[in-house]
């Protein structure tokens, strides 16, 4: 029985390959993730359950990904782009890209407000198997309104095969995003 359902993870996680990391696939643990990107490094998480590993790619216009697990299980991956090198023309490129492969994204701007600073950005989320794409930018301002900082990041994260039916709205086929 233990052989049939390893069977079975192996076969879907083969299968749904996560886009743009073809070589893993959701609920790989870091020994297996590491077989492909023995560079990682642990970060510190207050969640007993949740750990996130960082990769930083050389020569790239990447400045790092993070992968998240669950119970040593990967369930998200983000890449955070180098602002130093991505420019305007580099994120129409690769909307594009991503809505020739997939079709058109869901796609929604959004603000957070805090005491000292505020985030404005805009999402671009795409369906992939069983996997949700996010092209996310985010810009920082600081309480008189100047711009401080901005990201460029896309997520890749595992749909909720629970969850996934055909009346679902997009954030009810999320996981959990945070």
């Amino acid at each position: 029985m233990k052989k049939i359902i390893t069977l079975f993870f192996l076969t879907t996680c083969l299968t749904f390959a996560i886009p743009n990391f073809e070589s893993l696939g959701w609920g790989f643990s870091i020994d297996a993730i590491k077989g492909f990107y023995p560079e990682v490094e642990r970060e510190f998480t207050p969640s007993s359950n949740v750990t996130k590993y960082n990769y930083y790619p050389k020569g790239t216009d990447i400045g790092k990904v993070v992968f998240y697990l669950v119970d040593n299980q990967l369930y998200k991956i983000v890449t955070v782009f180098d602002p130093t090198k991505v420019r305007s023309a580099d994120v129409e490129g690769l909307f594009k890209d991503y809505s020739q492969k997939w079709g058109e994204p869901d796609s929604a701007p959004f603000e957070e407000n805090y005491d000292n600073f505020s985030i404005r950005g805009n999402e671009h989320t795409w369906i992939v198997g069983t996997t949700y794409v996010s092209l996310i930018g985010q810009d920082y301002f600081d309480h008189d309104n100047n711009l401080t900082d901005s990201k460029l990041m896309v997520e890749y994260g595992l749909i909720d095969p629970a969850k996934r039916k055909k009346d679902s709205s997009l954030n009810n086929l999320i996981l959990d995003k945070k």
